[in-house]
């Protein structure tokens, strides 16, 4: 009898870690997996489209509904709080056509919809809305800050980490007292990596600052 019970409670155990080794994996497929979904609607919404003239233009309001259906389905699967990566897709969806005219140029249309293919492929390949950043300096205890282009600034004091840092465009900032002040630009969604390596340059030290290296 004892033997049964504690085959059933490693039966047990075991079913708990592939649920939850599941759930991980499910979870990283998901968030690209429905910017995927977002890309096939788009390629199918585009191929349907009528062309006016012969080959050499689109219908204006059926480009334009085109974007702007594609653009909200972008948007929806990401999180209300972040911020910065919805404002990264609001600053990276191109400008509706003019609809003054009632034709749209072909080749201005496919430049719009060339811009909309690279931003899905580049959300189709994010394994997770956030991420864990460490930064490390040399020396280290100096003051990092993370400021979004929209949403919230973040504070560390490195050597740290910063947990479910929204993904989205920053600029971050590392100062510490006899030392050059960093500052640069980075962005999560285009490179992937979760380690900030910095080297401070002294103030008496005739180089600049250096960028720090993120991998």
């Amino acid at each position: 009898m004892a033997h049964s019970k504690w085959s059933i409670t490693g039966l047990i155990l075991a079913m708990l870690i592939a649920t939850a080794a599941w759930c991980q994996a499910e979870t990283k497929f998901t968030v690209g997996a429905r910017f995927d979904s977002v890309k096939n609607d788009f390629e199918t919404a585009i191929n349907h489209l009528p062309k006016i003239r012969g080959e050499n233009g689109y219908s204006s309001s059926d480009v334009n509904a085109a974007l702007r259906k594609t653009k909200n389905e972008t948007l929806s699967p990401i999180p209300p709080e972040d911020k910065p990566l919805r404002g990264y897709v609001e600053r990276s969806f191109p400008a509706p056509v003019n609809e003054s005219t009632e034709v749209a140029p072909k080749e201005e249309v496919e430049q719009r919809f060339s811009v909309v293919r690279e931003l899905l492929a580049k959300l189709s390949r994010l394994d997770s809305f956030r991420l864990n950043l460490t930064v490390n300096t040399n020396p280290s205890k100096a003051r990092f800050e993370l400021v979004p282009r929209v949403g919230d600034k973040l504070a560390s004091t490195t050597n740290s980490r910063l947990t479910n840092v929204y993904r989205g465009e920053y600029d971050y900032y590392i100062t510490k007292a006899g030392y050059k002040r960093v500052h640069e630009t980075i962005n999560f969604i285009d490179r992937s990596g979760n380690i900030l390596e910095c080297d401070l340059q002294p103030d008496s030290s005739p180089e600049e600052a250096l960028p720090c290296n993120f991998k």
